[in-house]
């Protein structure tokens, strides 16, 4: 059985972004291996060597400072997280941590040293107190967060209040950070193609020595029940009895947007028959005429067979 990251942290498993990130701070910067221990710091495991507590220390925050893992962690467990599981959106690969503890810490901090948040902007100045022709600020990396949709929301295009946690200058001089919590709202349009990503710039940590990074919302579809979504197009299957494949029958069904969809079928349904009912699929995204939709794809199949299939 692996360690809890939440001991590791020495945290209750309903901490939040803040206090995860806040517990990280505190140990990290106790337990940097480039200190110079004259008394070793206390840790919440006593008899574990420093440096292995280390490396535990920067997995359990890489895992529950990234919400994807940090849901899987709390449901599946450590065996979840690192065997890979299957989600209604998916199969999500095993966890793998890196070991490259440094690079984590310099995320979270933007700097190697232990202590930086003392004396950096001594000895390396922000961009306000330099010359800037000299001055070469990189900017971070993306942080990319999910935003998951319903079909229903998808069609009609959504507003989302998203909670973020993020550093955040303290004082006029800007030269430390503190961790705050932030609601950012995410607005969709009708028919957002999954994967579309929704930008907000240099909204992530601040830090005297880079650029903020960009928050990126990348658009995720949830599985529904009824529908499959092919672009602007749905398909849909209907379970029908032999005498009403050969006879006709009415069919009644309940579009995407809410709309009850009555036709009568007079033709023999045979396995390749698909009716289409055009129109009736999502929005085209940024389309030049207004109300264009995509058509809905009707397939059927035998009761027998689409009970068996269940």
């Amino acid at each position: 059985m692996g360690f809890d990251y939440y001991a590791i942290l020495n945290i209750p498993r309903k901490a939040s972004d803040v206090e995860i990130r806040l517990a990280y701070r505190k140990w990290a910067v106790r337990c940097h291996p480039k200190n110079d221990f004259h008394d070793p710091p206390e840790i919440p495991f006593p008899s574990m060597p420093l440096e292995h507590y280390w490396e535990l220390l920067n997995e359990a925050f890489d895992v529950l400072s990234n919400p994807l893992r940090k849901q899987i962690y709390d449901v599946y467990g450590e065996e979840g997280l690192k065997l890979g599981v299957v989600t209604p959106t998916g199969f999500v690969e095993p966890y793998v941590f890196t070991n490259d503890c440094m690079k984590i810490y310099k995320e979270f901090f933007a700097t190697y040293s232990p202590y930086g948040n003392l004396i950096d902007s001594v000895t390396s100045p922000p961009p306000l107190c330099q010359d800037d022709s000299r001055i070469v600020r990189v900017k971070g990396p993306d942080i990319e967060h999910f935003v998951d949709l319903e079909l229903e929301e998808i069609f009609q295009g959504a507003v989302k209040k998203m909670r973020i946690t993020r550093e955040e200058f303290i004082g006029e001089a800007r030269v430390q950070t503190t961790v705050v919590e932030d609601t950012l709202t995410v607005h969709t349009l009708p028919g957002v193609s999954t994967g579309t990503k929704i930008r907000f710039e240099e909204a992530g940590d601040c830090s005297p020595k880079i650029i903020p990074s960009d928050i990126v919302f990348v658009v995720r579809e949830k599985a529904h029940p009824k529908f499959q979504r092919n672009g602007a197009d749905l398909h849909t299957l209907v379970p029908i009895s032999l005498q009403e494949a050969m006879v006709g029958f009415p069919l009644e069904i309940d579009g995407v947007d809410g709309r009850q969809l009555v036709l009568q079928i007079v033709d023999v349904v045979h396995p390749e028959y698909v009716k289409v009912l055009k129109g009736e699929g999502l929005p085209f995204p940024n389309a030049e005429e207004d109300n264009k939709r995509g058509d809905l794809y009707v397939t059927f199949k035998s009761k027998y067979e689409f009970e068996s299939a269940i």
